[in-house]
């Protein structure tokens, strides 16, 4: 979450029995374009009122930091658009290391750590759409009214191109979605010149390019090398990528089945063979039950939404099973991460490397346990570790 840190302002009742305070403490993520310009707008303005700021800019370490041990009065945060928005946005919240958390249990129900999530996993079950958006309105409702979360700002990253150079290009549908596979080179050399938007605003590295981690990899330079089973489309729309179409069941239990027909005749670029036991592999890998709680991969619904996936009969058939009905499946499925389709040659041991001691995740997370036996969603009473 890219957040604009406030320290210093008070909770409704106790800042109007402190009005007369006059300055505030900014803490600002370092290196971010966007959180600088947003601050500077508000401290001029505050500054009308005879309200003083000072900036604190810090590294993203410890700016996590500060989000993590709820160092702050108010969070100002850039929502993350579509596709993630409202769903797995909300989510998220949950999650340990995310700034609402710490929000969270300063709130009551229904704002409250416990109450919260059970409202997002109810609407998240809710096939229909009606009684969805009633439920939505009723959530944001309590948020807007708890003032958990102002959403200050949301952004499309715009693009300049030089058309003597280059045609074709237009800007895809997820923030960090720069489809430069439909570009042409009309003019001079086939290298061209890209100036990216960064998750930080300023452009570093593109980190290790590991497609089941986050950062400091880069989503735009992911998104080049590593595809989904689909993809995300204008008005929402969920796009054929390696798989080329797919047909949902509802089982006896209320949970769902999908099945993904997927592209045949691919090969990653290390020449090895796409195909249903390569899906399945990375699936085992990204979601093995450790990974599922929120600090890994739980930050969002999915991983614990899904109870079963396996192969079919031939090698082009790939099955997922949900516990209960799950609205955004299909949706959550076209991320940048953590869900993309690793060569088995990136894996350890190929095909045949184990989820649990030599995980797809990145080198740095170590060894990742379970918290419970409820991780993964099943009633066993021993607990899983991976190794990455």
């Amino acid at each position: 979450m890219r957040s604009l840190l406030l320290v210093g302002l008070l909770p409704g009742a106790q800042a109007q029995a402190n009005c007369r305070a006059t300055a505030l403490d900014f803490v600002v993520l370092a290196g971010d374009a966007t959180q600088r310009v947003v601050e500077d707008d508000i401290r001029r303005d505050l500054a009308e009122v005879g309200i003083d700021v000072t900036a604190r800019y810090l590294e993203k370490e410890a700016f996590n930091a500060a989000m993590v041990a709820g160092d702050f009065n108010m969070v100002f945060s850039e929502t993350w658009g579509a596709p993630y928005d409202p769903h797995s946005y909300v989510a998220s919240w949950s999650a340990p290391d995310e700034a609402h958390y710490a929000a969270l249990s300063t709130l009551d129900a229904p704002m409250d750590r416990e109450t919260f999530p059970e409202l997002v996993a109810n609407v998240s079950g809710e096939a229909d759409a009606v009684e969805r958006q009633r439920q939505w309105t009723y959530i944001l409702s309590a948020v807007h009214a708890e003032v958990l979360h102002l959403p200050m700002w949301g952004k499309r990253i715009p693009s300049v191109a030089t058309r003597a150079r280059v045609e074709n290009y237009l800007p895809g549908f997820q923030q960090f979605d720069y489809p430069l596979q439909r570009v042409r080179v009309v003019e001079g050399s086939k290298t061209i010149t890209v100036a990216p938007g960064a998750q930080t605003g300023l452009f570093q590295s593109v980190g290790l390019l590991e497609p089941h981690g986050y950062r400091p990899n880069e989503f735009f330079s992911n998104n080049w090398i590593y595809e989904g089973l689909v993809g995300y489309g204008p008005n929402g729309e969920i796009e054929p990528a390696l798989a080329t179409s797919w047909r949902t069941e509802t089982k006896d239990d209320g949970g769902e089945l999908v099945r993904f027909v997927l592209r045949e005749n691919v090969k990653f670029h290390d020449g090895a063979a796409f195909n249903c036991s390569v899906v399945k592999l990375n699936f085992d890998h990204v979601f093995a039950p450790p990974l599922r709680e929120p600090l890994w991969h739980g930050w969002y619904s999915l991983p614990g939404s899904l109870s079963d996936w396996y192969c079919e009969d031939d090698d082009f058939t790939f099955v997922l099973e949900t516990r209960d009905y799950y609205y955004p499946l299909l949706q959550e499925l076209t991320y940048i991460r953590p869900m993309r389709i690793l060569s088995p040659l990136g894996f350890a041991d190929g095909l045949a490397t184990s989820p649990l001691s030599a995980n797809s995740c990145p080198a740095a997370w170590g060894t990742v346990a379970s918290s419970s036996s409820s991780s993964s969603g099943d009633d066993s009473s021993s607990l899983e570790v991976v190794n990455c």
